[in-house]
């Protein structure tokens, strides 16, 4: 029983851990190794709402909330693979009116730590929204 307490009291503390902290700049060099992989970016905002809504379902990804401007999209499974190809990842963006357009990168529950593929898949994303 004592196990069991254990490991929930460690999921827990493990998972509000990950949703406190802040997301880190996206930065130039991909890392080998992060903990808590959650970063943020920002692009020169496209023309339109439909370009963004665009290339995110054509990377599989549907359109959860849109609230206040903010527009979140979710793909995957919360219980998929720790590949970000199969767990459950969203992505919000937080539109400005600088002519920027901030968005964020993380996993919908928790992921303890990651090599490259968060970071990977962030500045993709931006290079699609820029060509967009």
């Amino acid at each position: 029983m004592e196990i069991v307490i254990t490991v929930v009291a460690v999921l827990a503390a493990v998972t509000i851990l990950y949703k406190v902290l802040p997301h880190r700049d996206l930065g130039q060099k991909k890392p080998m190794f992060a903990l808590f992989p959650k970063y943020k970016n920002e692009v020169p905002k496209p023309n339109s709402d439909y370009r963004v809504e665009e290339v995110m379902s054509s990377l599989g990804f549907e359109k959860k909330k849109d609230k206040s401007g903010s527009m979140t999209y979710s793909r995957g499974s919360i219980v998929g693979d720790i590949s970000i190809k199969l767990m459950k990842i969203n992505v919000t963006f937080s539109p400005t009116n600088d002519g920027c357009l901030p968005y964020t990168v993380e996993a919908a529950w928790v992921v303890a730590f990651d090599t490259g593929d968060h970071w990977e898949f962030t500045k993709q994303l931006g290079d699609k929204l820029e060509n967009a």
